[in-house]
């Protein structure tokens, strides 16, 4: 192992550390208002919970991969007409609560608690048709973004789709906090991430993402005039035989011997 790995494992586990002991303080309620950060959380989330779930592409039937669940705003909206709903959050009593909430109504709904970063978890590839994915990315390293998303093309399937939301630039939500770890970005950034992110199957067929569509969310636009909730949808797409190619060659390292 180099140097350069040694220190990024050592820095990646230093923000896992972090992240959680700020999400272990925000989830001691276990409340909408804590997971949203927000003491408006309740109007705020009967106007853009609709919003949101507008937005994706039908799901009717499909297997939905929700990372950073929560206490399972969304998980149960999602398993009224999925075929099957993974809830993935990484604070145990937030991922319990969620199936308090919502075990009972949904037998289709599978509860998990885990790291996103962590290695052994363990997503089937071209298994998802869809990963949901509100407010995480901005939970991670620039790093941690990166291979995230790499992974995430390879959980889905062919014509699959990603929806993710964050808060870009500043912070939305109220509530005080002592420390604030989020790491505000600049919108560019994940579109530039996503753009660039690409993967192989067993066949050597390449896959891109595509986008289907970028907007912020109207509901912090009309409560809060903050247009910096920002939301993607992207598609899992197959390159034509020349970009493939290419990206191929742009890969390949040579050495001199």
């Amino acid at each position: 192992m180099d140097t350069i790995t040694v220190v990024e494992n050592v820095f990646g586990e230093v923000e896992r550390k972090v992240q959680k002991s700020y999400w272990e303080e925000h989830s001691k309620d276990l409340t909408v208002e804590s997971m949203m950060l927000d003491s408006r959380a309740k109007d705020l989330d009967k106007e853009e919970r609709p919003e949101v779930l507008a937005i994706l592409p039908s799901y009717a039937g499909k297997t939905v991969l929700e990372l950073g669940a929560g206490i399972g705003r969304f998980t149960g909206e999602l398993a009224k007409e999925a075929g099957h709903v993974i809830a993935l959050d990484f604070i145990d009593s937030v991922i319990k609560k969620n199936e308090e909430i919502n075990g009972d109504i949904y037998k289709n709904i599978t509860f998990m608690c885990a790291d996103v970063t962590s290695p052994e978890l363990k997503i089937e590839d071209n298994s998802v048709d869809i990963v949901f994915s509100n407010w995480l990315l901005m939970y991670l390293n620039d790093e941690e973004v990166e291979k995230l998303i790499g992974r995430i093309v390879k959980w889905l399937k062919p014509g699959g789709h990603i929806f993710i939301r964050e808060s870009c630039f500043h912070q939305s939500g109220d509530s005080k906090r002592k420390v604030n770890p989020t790491h505000y970005r600049e919108p560019r950034f994940y579109t530039k991430v996503f753009k660039e992110c690409h993967s192989y199957d067993q066949e050597g067929n390449s896959f891109e993402l595509s986008l289907v569509t970028s907007k912020c969310i109207g509901a912090y636009v009309k409560s809060k005039k903050n247009q910096n909730q920002i939301c993607w949808l992207w598609e899992k797409v197959k390159c034509t035989e020349d970009k493939g190619f290419q990206r191929f060659l742009d890969n390949v390292q040579y050495k001199s011997t």
